[in-house]
């Protein structure tokens, strides 16, 4: 897939001249500080920008002998804080992200060290907030289409006479494993790591583990190994409640596993 080709133009004449002057190309400038009248070997000055590949850059070239240690140290923990992963989220994040921390190579290169770390504090917040929403975001978009054909596709079924309790367990264990992401979306984090086909494949794999608690249930409803009036029972609106309960619930399922484990234990028990 071939990238989206960017106009790399200076878009003013000033910033023609302070990317000939640094011989840098820039996408979106934080600070410089230079002076267009020393030329050659007398250059003196310093910018610090956002690249386009949405990385912090800088060019220095003022003497700094006196405190070169102490701004390297403020800038290597400026980079480790950028060295997270950001692709995943969308450009204007990325730059805002990395603009606010920019605003900490201003105070390095001007030896305001002990702002530095709260600079990095709150560009960090703002980065674990902005996953947090991209990750409801994500989840909630992925999961949307199967909740949306599964409650068409039961609805349809049920005005045209088909009752199929197997049909609405499928349906509603769908419907449910959604419900369940729902509820607990405000919990997903997506740290960048993982990148998004996993994030998306982890929605899925919940809506699939949903469906089959909910036919696992009307299994063992079915077998009268949990709720033996229910299957006795002809309406099948019970049959969709346990269904639901069963996707929704992360518990109902490992506990009836459970339960028929220790009753096979006690029986073996009993005949020795």
């Amino acid at each position: 897939m071939s990238k989206k080709r960017v106009d790399r133009t200076a878009k003013d004449e000033d910033q023609r001249l302070y990317r000939d002057y640094f011989n840098i190309t820039d996408m979106y400038l934080i600070q410089y500080n230079y002076d267009p009248e020393k030329k050659g070997a007398n250059k003196s000055g310093y910018i610090i920008f956002i690249d386009y590949d949405y990385d912090i850059d800088y060019v220095d070239l003022r003497d700094n002998n006196k405190n070169a240690s102490e701004i390297s140290r403020a800038i290597a923990k400026l980079q480790r804080a950028e060295a997270v992963p950001t692709k995943h989220l969308p450009e204007d994040i990325q730059l805002e992200f990395k603009r606010s921390l920019g605003i900490g190579y201003i105070h390095a290169l001007n030896e305001q060290f002990e702002d530095i770390p709260a600079i990095i504090d709150n560009a960090q917040k703002y980065l674990k907030e902005r996953n947090r929403e991209f990750s409801r975001w994500l989840f909630l978009s992925s999961g949307c289409p199967a909740a949306i054909v599964a409650f068409l596709a039961g609805f349809v079924m049920y005005m045209n006479g088909y009752l199929n309790p197997w049909f609405f367990g499928i349906v509603f264990g769908t419907l449910g494993a959604f419900v369940s992401i729902w509820v607990r979306y405000g919990k997903i984090n997506n740290s960048g790591f993982g990148g998004l086909k996993l994030h998306i494949l982890e929605c899925y794999s919940r809506i699939i583990i949903g469906v089959i608690f909910s036919l696992i249930a009307m299994v063992a409803i079915k077998c009268h190994i949990i709720l033996p009036y229910i299957a006795d029972n002809k309406e099948i609106l019970a049959f969709i409640l346990v269904s639901f309960i069963a996707s929704f619930s992360e518990r109902f399922i490992p506990s009836v596993l459970e339960k028929i484990t220790k009753d096979n234990d006690n029986n073996e028990s009993n005949e020795a």
